[in-house]
């Protein structure tokens, strides 16, 4: 079909019909039969000559050509209307004098719809014509629809082309920020660390505290921009794996160790339990030991104390999957879609003030997706919650 800009037309506009016939009377008659009906538009050409340009510039929905005329032979005609890009699939419909099955072989083998002895009776006319316009609207109408599909899809084509670009600009100045404050932020930490230790006796009670808070939110900004360096990171397609073949358990026995720390000051008990003859599985062991980290980690600052958390370590014939238990306060069901998205938090607050960047989970997510594994979770309110991580073995 031809653009839609070519074929403007109403679903409710009467369906155009062309007649090309050089007998002035057969033009009459068919005219007398059509224009009579108000969902038909006649219009007529006498001139085989100009066929082509008169259909052309029309646009009709049917075609009735006559197959001998003086100036242009039917069956060509009929030929060159296939062959013309505006005219290709409009329906026509042969008129000739006999009902001659070898005429009627030529006009179908030359791209014929339809044939018609005339004088034809006006019901079967109406009817064929009503048919083959009906068929040629149906077929604009798609036309139109796949043209404005195509256009709809080139446009989200380019939208989404633009967003990458804009997204890869957006990771390329948070990591350039992010670097650029590492430093300065060094240097508070240091010095509030000097002031903490060095020059904590010559300081009174207002100003040990000024300089905890500053040693503390220090160390959360520091933590806040690693994680922004690691998401920026990551969502550019940079996240680079050093994969080596590593004993899973031993990793996250340490991880617990480490974590016990945090938990001691918080009463809770950390407890890790694995399936004896773990294989090695070849991963990045500083991307998972953060993974352990944060889901441990999320555990303890969400749990109240006097509780426990429970880190199980399984292995089947396929994957390994590490799975992180607490008994803490649960996630309501609406917010579990935002966790491992950058910046999605639950409406839970950590037990004893502990700080969030919320980062954390969406930096899991993306480093347990690159070594081909999976996240989920399961909670619920007042029971607490599990992370697990499955690995593939392979």
């Amino acid at each position: 079909m031809n653009p839609p800009s070519q074929f403007p037309h109403d679903a409710q506009a009467p369906a155009m019909v062309l007649l090309v016939d050089d007998q002035p009377i057969i033009g009459e008659a068919i005219r007398r039969i059509l224009h009579a009906q108000p969902d038909l538009d006649f219009h007529y050409c006498a001139d085989g000559s100009q066929a082509i340009a008169t259909a052309t510039s029309l646009a009709p929905m049917v075609i009735l050509q006559d197959l001998v005329m003086p100036d242009a032979d039917g069956l060509d005609l009929v030929k060159a209307y296939r062959n013309c890009p505006q005219l290709k699939d409009i329906p026509v419909i042969v008129l000739s004098t006999k009902e001659e099955p070898v005429i009627k072989k030529a006009a179908f083998e030359a791209g014929a719809n339809d044939y018609i002895v005339k004088l034809p009776d006006p019901i079967e006319l109406l009817a064929r014509v009503r048919y083959h316009a009906n068929a040629c609207r149906v077929r604009r109408q798609l036309h139109e629809a796949l043209h404005a599909l195509r256009e709809s899809q080139s446009q989200i084509l380019d939208r989404n082309h633009s967003l990458e670009q804009l997204n890869e600009q957006k990771n390329r100045l948070l990591g350039m920020a992010a670097h650029d404050l590492r430093n300065p932020l060094g240097v508070i930490l240091a010095y509030s660390d000097f002031l903490e230790t060095d020059a904590f006796a010559v300081l009174d009670a207002d100003q040990r505290e000024f300089v905890s808070t500053i040693k503390s939110t220090s160390e959360f900004m520091l933590h806040l921009i690693d994680e922004l360096l690691d998401v920026s990171t990551i969502e550019s397609g940079q996240l680079q794996l050093n994969r080596t073949p590593t004993d899973l358990s031993a990793l996250a026995r340490r991880n617990v160790s480490l974590n016990r720390v945090l938990a001691q000051q918080k009463h809770i008990e950390l407890d890790f339990e694995a399936d004896a003859m773990l294989p090695l599985l070849t991963i990045d062991s500083g991307k998972i030991e953060q993974v352990l980290n944060n889901l441990i980690g999320n555990a303890v600052k969400y749990s109240h104390p006097h509780t426990r958390v429970t880190i199980r370590l399984a292995c089947d014939d396929s994957q390994a999957t590490v799975t992180v238990t607490d008994q803490g306060q649960g996630i309501p069901e609406a917010d579990l879609p935002k966790l491992f998205k950058a910046f999605g938090r639950a409406n839970v607050q950590t037990t004893a003030g502990e700080l969030s960047t919320g980062l954390g989970l969406a930096i899991v997510r993306r480093i347990v997706d690159g070594h081909g594994g999976t996240i989920s979770v399961q909670s619920q309110v007042g029971s607490g919650s599990a992370f697990a991580f499955k690995l593939p073995l392979g």
